[in-house]
């Protein structure tokens, strides 16, 4: 990785510090019931896309 890798990598995660918990403190509940249903429907898009995209060698 690269210098500027780093820092956004760094600078991604002081965000995320700072946000995160108010987030999560607000609507618990709500907030990790929404954060799941997101998680679970980018891991099903980047394996549809891994397995059916142009990338794939799976023909």
């Amino acid at each position: 990785m690269s210098e500027t890798n780093w820092l956004s990598l760094v600078a991604l995660l002081m965000v995320a510090v700072l946000v995160v918990p108010a987030a999560l403190r607000r609507n618990r509940g709500v907030a990790v019931r929404n954060a799941a249903l997101w998680l679970a429907a980018i891991v099903a898009l980047v394996w549809i896309y891994d397995r059916f995209g142009p990338f794939g060698t799976r023909f």
